[in-house]
């Protein structure tokens, strides 16, 4: 009898310690890791710094191509920036509001310079900055672990790759004789 009453006991334990998970999934979303939420934030960071900067190429930069390349990174970040909005909504990660202070700076700094100035050193900027987003997005295929970002993060890993290279070929191109 003892042995009925142990066993009785013990599945119904067991079904109760089943049933918490399975309810607590339906109910409660997991929040994303620490390295997740970091590496959303910074590329949201990322995509709005790069915004703000392709808006002072309309009234600053001289060459053509300089105003054509701004007006492409304002489409293709302002829809990564979309992008990845949803994806922090869906993870319940909360993004940054406004620049940081590097970005700030940066953005500060070139509203100095005009015309061929602004040219050179926006292009310079944008491909130092798009490199050091290709590397914190390559570092991140490797450590992320939610399926959601790490898809994004491979989807956009080659609109950045070739941004530097666009970058690359303007620098080379235009600056060729400075």
């Amino acid at each position: 009898m003892i042995r009925t009453i142990v066993i009785s006991i013990s599945l119904a334990v067991a079904a109760t310690v089943a049933f918490i998970p399975a309810a607590r999934a339906q109910g409660v979303k997991a929040e994303p890791r620490p390295y997740t939420q970091a590496f959303l934030k910074k590329a949201a960071e990322m995509q709005q710094a790069q915004v703000a900067l392709a808006l002072l190429v309309d009234g600053r930069a001289t060459h053509k191509r300089v105003k054509q390349f701004g007006e492409d990174m304002i489409m293709v970040h302002e829809k990564m920036s979309q992008d990845i909005q949803q994806i922090a909504v869906e993870k319940g990660v909360q993004l940054p509001s406004e620049l940081s202070d590097e970005h700030k700076q940066k953005l500060k700094e070139l509203t100095q310079p005009s015309g061929h100035a602004f040219d050179r050193e926006y292009m310079n900027y944008i491909l130092r900055d798009h490199q050091n987003d290709v590397n914190a997005f390559e570092e991140g295929m490797q450590t992320l672990e939610d399926p959601a970002v790490l898809h994004w993060t491979y989807r956009t890993l080659p609109m950045l790759r070739a941004h530097v290279e666009d970058a690359r070929w303007i620098k080379m191109v235009l600056f060729a004789m400075d």
